[in-house]
């Protein structure tokens, strides 16, 4: 399953002398069968009219071609004879670069669109979108006697971790002043509350070793307050909603609420991200936005979170040797780096290789729908360190 921490990998894996190959397919079931094969193909078709037109202008060197043309076919071979399509992928990502002997398959609980491409870099834009499009957090459901965490990561749902604890009854006594009665109570409080706090033990564990972003505690009303007090304050802090429910509930009508739930929190922190971005920004405080202004800031290590409109793409250069990227206006009418004189090759999106750049740094990366807001700051923006 992907993580902020496998993105943060891949951005390092780039090479200067050689291309990488990312492939991302949609496996999605409810397509004609067999129709990833024949996105493929056509992909490839494509890829190689490029690559032919590259070894007539003689715009990469003979060991570039070669790794390329074994990406393809190595590829090609996995996925026609050797990839079997499960019911739990929806999508498939492959980077290879042969001449590296670089090669890494992830296969993704949704779909992806159809893509192709390569460079020095894997492309990792596509798995930041997905990471934002589909959160990672846990359902802790509780009752008196029986709790269990459900994980969903990238809207692939497990149960992570279950229990059932003998709780003391509430026997009734005979008697006047109802002494053992009360005694009784007492002990059956004190039993709901030691299984309480071994859950509540589980649910940091969880969060202590994970990328959750959110928690939502699920059980009934009388119960959830007097669980919620046991769990830390970072681990509340992340709690976004609650669910009314019988313990015994389906995992389905469980799940349906937590995802509404989620949409909500999800539309409340892209509108929190945005404000956050435009009040600093316009303060002259933390944030700048803008395509050349941001760029800057990145290139200087300053962005602690990077805020892009999902789609945005804009030209512009890169430098392998010195990993400068910028805009056209930057380069000016030259073909070298202004920063080493090193050679400067035009991309179509630098927003991809921002995107890069960022992970590479650390950064994290929060990409929101396009909407009049971050049309206004140019759909592009950071969140600054200092």
């Amino acid at each position: 399953m992907i993580s902020q921490k496998t993105i943060e990998r891949l951005s390092k894996i780039g090479s200067r002398d050689f291309f990488i190959t990312s492939l991302y397919l949609n496996l999605d079931h409810t397509q004609k069968h067999g129709q990833y094969k024949i996105a493929l193909k056509d992909l490839l078709k494509d890829r190689r009219h490029r690559l032919d037109e590259f070894r007539k202008n003689k715009k990469i060197s003979k060991e570039q071609i070669k790794s390329l043309e074994d990406d393809f076919v190595r590829i090609e071979n996995y996925i026609q004879h050797e990839f079997v399509s499960k019911d739990s992928g929806k999508g498939l990502a492959i980077f290879s670069c042969s001449a590296t002997h670089f090669w890494e398959i992830l296969e993704l609980p949704q779909p992806v669109p159809n893509h192709l491409n390569a460079d020095f870099d894997p492309n990792i834009r596509i798995l930041s979108e997905l990471l934002c499009d589909y959160r990672h957090y846990a359902i802790a459901l509780v009752d008196s006697s029986k709790a269990k965490i459900v994980d969903v990561n990238l809207g692939f749902v497990r149960e992570v971790w279950s229990v059932e604890h003998a709780i003391t009854g509430k026997t009734k006594f005979g008697g006047v002043d109802g002494t053992q009665e009360r005694n009784a109570e007492r002990a059956h409080d004190e039993s709901v509350h030691k299984h309480f706090k071994v859950v509540a033990t589980e649910v940091e564990k969880v969060f202590d070793h994970s990328d959750h972003m959110w928690l939502i505690l699920g059980g009934r009303q009388n119960f959830l307050p007097q669980f919620e007090s046991l769990l830390s304050a970072p681990v509340r802090k992340k709690i976004v909603g609650h669910i009314v429910i019988d313990p015994e509930a389906s995992l389905n009508e469980v799940l349906g609420k937590a995802y509404t739930i989620a949409e909500e929190a999800e539309a409340a922190h892209e509108k929190e991200i945005i404000e956050q971005l435009r009040g600093e920004a316009s303060n002259g405080g933390k944030g700048i936005f803008g395509l050349q202004p941001t760029l800057q800031s990145l290139r200087k290590g300053g962005v602690s979170t990077l805020v892009v409109t999902k789609g945005y793409q804009a030209p512009g250069f890169v430098c392998h040797k010195c990993f400068f990227i910028g805009t056209p206006e930057e380069k000016g009418k030259h073909d070298t780096c202004p920063i080493c004189s090193g050679p400067a090759h035009n991309v179509e999106d630098v927003v991809e290789e921002a995107i890069t750049f960022a992970y590479m740094q650390g950064c994290k990366v929060e990409t929101t729908n396009e909407n009049s807001r971050m049309r206004i700051m140019g759909d592009f923006g950071a969140l600054l360190r200092y």
